[in-house]
């Protein structure tokens, strides 16, 4: 009966199309495989088909219709693999909306073909490229008001243009609901494409610039900023509204080859992460410091990564989930100064008085990453060709030396407050010329701060910034780079942190 109505429902659309002149073939798409209903077919679509069949969210009927692009009255994994390769331009056109033949032709051709094909085909069919899903630009932000303030006021602008939505103190913000705690939370709705910056505020109090990104939903007064440390300024902390669950970690140390111990390699899944659906395939960032990533247990500075709640945040506004893979540095300084140095030449004066920064040992870490723990973390969890490298400090160096030595690896690199330092320009420049950036080159998001509260991150803030400016003399693509600075950021987690999910949606392009 269904089939029959959706046909009766084409052909009155033709007849339409004819008397109107407008076009079926369009109308129907945007139809069929529609499951979002924003009048077009994206991979957002096969996105809620499969996030309704794992019961993460639930559609209606309409909605389900849609998505039943096979036709066969049931929505199953079958229609969203249908709906991807129609993204992909596989297929032009689904089942649904037209009756299928019950029966071979009863008409044979008149002839058969008088020769065979001259030549076989040059090559076979290609596989699509794996895809990341784009998120929509308007997204929803809350703030828990664990300061008690009166009011609270979002202040937004952008970085770039300094365009503000509202002269200071912002917007304010509209009482949403009360948590668990007793403590209000406050939301608002932002353009991400116009504003990528938010000052929390009761007009008096505030917090310092925090980034408003598509891998970005719930702000607080981080509890460890005890008082005003920072200008006067509250440190923000984050945390995935509206997602329960936290995902979770796997352990696995391996011999690491370059000092015969063991090295432990964390791997935290994203909620919902189902080692049985084969189907459902993440992309994956490795990064170097994993012991600081996800648990403020560890970290020297009190503060955490917070890559978990980013990744959640990401997919509570409609992206895909991303397996983070993180490296354990060695166990002392030296030994992490030593594994985190690309061997690249000359060391600069500030650093070439300390041995554990000689013969750097960076290239055994490189090769550890690439001939183990990707090929270990391949094999053992559903993930696609996608991968992502980062870090920060001797990690950011050291991030970068792995995406440049492998860039046929690597869709995109995370280079945090690196310590380029480590190397004049003049060895850089000898670097950076052995190296040809004509092909398809990684996306690199470059990041300093440079608060006069640390000298460590100033001293860092000068080659972090002028990286971007040396590559492009040696021919990389400049819309493949960007650089961002915070001048109220010191050398720590907590920082780092608020930066990663502006990396993460800047590197893969959401």
């Amino acid at each position: 009966m269904k089939k029959r109505l959706v046909s009766l429902l084409l052909i009155m659309t033709l007849i339409l199309g004819v008397v109107f002149s407008l076009s079926v073939n369009t109308a129907a798409a945007q139809l069929f495989g529609d499951v979002d209903s924003d009048d077009e077919v994206t991979i957002i679509d096969v996105t809620f088909i499969q996030r309704s069949l794992a019961s993460v969210i639930l559609l209606d009927d309409a909605a389900k219709t849609r998505g039943d692009v096979d036709a066969d009255d049931e929505l199953t994994i079958l229609d969203a693999t249908l709906v991807q390769r129609y993204v992909a331009g596989v297929i032009d056109a689904f089942p649904a909306g037209k009756e299928l033949p019950t029966e071979a032709p009863t008409i044979a051709p008149t002839e058969a073909p008088t020769e065979a094909p001259t030549e076989a085909p040059t090559q076979a069919p290609t596989e699509p490229e794996d895809v990341i899903t784009k998120v929509k630009n308007n997204i929803p932000i809350y703030f828990t008001n664990n300061k008690n303030w009166s009011k609270v006021n979002a202040y937004l602008f952008n970085s770039e243009t300094s365009a503000q939505l509202k002269a200071w103190p912002g917007t304010q913000m509209t009482n949403y609901t009360t948590n668990s705690l007793g403590e209000k939370v406050y939301s608002m709705t932002v353009d991400v494409t116009q504003y990528d910056r938010v000052i929390f505020n009761n007009g008096t109090d505030q917090t310092t610039n925090l980034p408003v990104t598509k891998a970005s939903s719930g702000y607080f007064v981080d509890p460890n900023n005890k008082g005003k440390a920072y200008s006067g300024k509250y440190i923000g902390g984050l945390y995935p509204y509206g997602q329960s669950g936290e995902g979770t970690i796997k352990t696995v140390s391996f011999t690491y080859p370059d000092g015969n111990y063991k090295k432990d390699v964390y791997v935290w899944l994203p909620e919902g992460y189902n080692a049985n659906d084969k189907n459902k395939k993440y992309s994956v960032l490795y990064m170097c410091d994993g012991q600081n990533l996800f648990g403020q247990a560890t970290t020297l500075s009190g503060y955490e990564w917070e890559c978990d709640e980013s990744v959640l945040s990401l997919m509570q506004n409609g992206g895909d989930g991303v397996i983070v893979v993180g490296i354990a540095c060695g166990s002392t300084d030296a030994r992490r100064n030593h594994e985190l140095t690309p061997n690249l030449g000359q060391l600069a004066p500030i650093v070439s008085g300390d041995t554990s920064y000689q013969n750097g040992g960076g290239k055994a870490f490189s090769d550890f990453v690439t001939d183990t723990v990707i090929p270990y973390v391949e094999q053992n969890y559903n993930v696609n060709s996608i991968r992502g490298i980062a870090g920060s400090s001797s990690g950011g160096i050291e991030a970068f030396y792995i995406g440049m030595e492998n860039m046929d690896k690597f869709r995109y690199i995370g280079a945090l407050s690196p310590a380029f330092i480590l190397y004049n320009k003049s060895v850089w420049d000898t670097y950076l010329n052995t190296k040809d950036f004509s092909g398809d080159v990684p996306r690199i998001y470059f990041y300093c701060g440079n608060s006069t509260q640390d000298q460590l991150e100033q001293a860092l803030y000068t080659n972090a910034t002028a990286m971007e400016g040396w590559m492009k003399t040696h021919g990389y693509p400049a819309d493949k780079m960007i650089t961002k600075t915070d001048t109220e950021a010191t050398h720590s987690e907590g920082f780092w942190a608020l930066y990663f999910p502006e990396m993460l949606s800047w590197c893969m392009d959401l």
